[in-house]
């Protein structure tokens, strides 16, 4: 087989936001030329990402107008000399259709070979604080929910989409796209979508991952260079598996995916939960500490449903039906502490 060129999976889409560029820029876009565009960025999240990415080259190429210009104007002039000794020339307008499309091939030409050059994966940073939670739809159409005190970096490229989960939980919501790989890295490993809907939640120990739909690869890495350490475990539909800094990956098991993705919907639900696993999830969502003094309450089954926002209901429950006494300290602490018998009966 005659080996033939290579063209970027992405090259058209690439080329036809360079021309519509350039076509603004030019000012000789028509009512119904603006619609055209409005159709063609809403038929591929691609074809919104291209432009943007060709908007801002457009940007950078812009300190060069000048000089583009004169080099023009100096072909131009070569072209008239030259045309003179052949025939005479017809005077045409600077911008004529035919000036445009030379322009429009120009600007393809220049784009697309200074395009690596200044076209790095572009990094964003997203963050929420504690009890926030916030939405994100990112330029290649996924869409990713940030639980409380979450910290995400996001890098897209033509060639890849590159997520690094640095605290906190997310649910992710990918818009597949087999050209462009999306990997997420959290700690020591890296999850890799295979079309799907997953929650990764990092803690201090450990690292979850639950996926609500489709199908996830989950691998360890070497944290210096990102190689994987071992075979990878191929998650499906209500399936789930937690790893540690020790490069233990547990086996794969299932998960109730109501509970699990039920802060998305502002909610917490437990089933049999301890006492002491209720309080640290409670406190992840408060600014305020929240103590257990008796470690012989730890392991107390609590169940329930309780809205994210209101510890004050969550509090009044527990004393309800629990042997405890929870106490505002002050305006950053609230302790939890048992009470006698005799005491919560009355």
């Amino acid at each position: 087989m005659t080996e033939q060129t290579r063209i970027h999976p992405h090259a058209d889409s690439r080329d036809q936001a360079v021309k519509w560029i350039v076509r603004l820029h030019a000012g000789s876009v028509s009512e119904a030329d603006s619609k055209e565009l409005e159709t063609w960025l809403a038929k591929d999240p691609l074809h919104r990402l291209e432009f943007e990415q060709a908007s801002k080259m457009w940007a950078i190429l812009d300190g060069t107008k000048a000089l583009l210009h004169e080099e023009i104007d100096e072909a131009e002039h070569v072209w008239n000399r030259f045309s003179a000794r052949q025939e005479p020339v017809v005077p045409r307008p600077r911008w004529s259709p035919a000036w445009l499309s030379a322009a429009c091939a120009m600007a393809v030409l220049l784009v697309s070979t200074l395009w690596w050059a200044f076209m790095l994966p572009q990094s964003t940073e997203y963050r929420t604080a504690k009890g926030e939670q916030r939405q994100v739809t990112l330029a290649d159409g996924s869409s990713v929910t940030l639980n409380t005190d979450t910290t995400m970096r996001v890098e897209l490229s033509n060639t890849k989409r590159r997520i690094q989960l640095e605290r906190g939980e997310a649910w992710f919501s990918v818009f597949h796209d087999e050209q462009r790989p999306f990997t997420v890295e959290v700690a020591n490993g890296v999850v890799q979508d295979i079309g799907t809907e997953f929650i990764i939640n990092r803690t201090a120990e450990y690292v979850d991952v639950s996926v609500m739909e489709g199908i996830v690869e989950v691998g360890l890495s070497d944290t210096s260079n990102r190689r994987p350490t071992g075979q990878p475990a191929v998650l499906r539909h209500g399936e789930r598996v937690s790893y540690g800094r020790d490069g233990h990956m547990s086996p794969i098991g299932r998960f109730n995916q109501l509970t699990a993705g039920a802060w998305k919907d502002g909610q917490l639900i437990f089933q049999a939960t301890p006492l002491q696993e209720v309080l640290r999830e409670v406190s992840r969502y408060r600014t305020e500490d929240i103590r257990l003094l008796d470690q012989s309450l730890a392991n107390i089954p609590v169940s329930g449903v309780f809205n994210i926002q209101d510890l004050s209901n969550f509090m009044q429950t527990l004393q309800d039906a629990l042997p405890v006494r929870t106490t505002w300290v002050n305006s950053s602490l609230v302790i939890v502490e048992r009470v006698a018998a005799s005491t919560a009966s009355r």
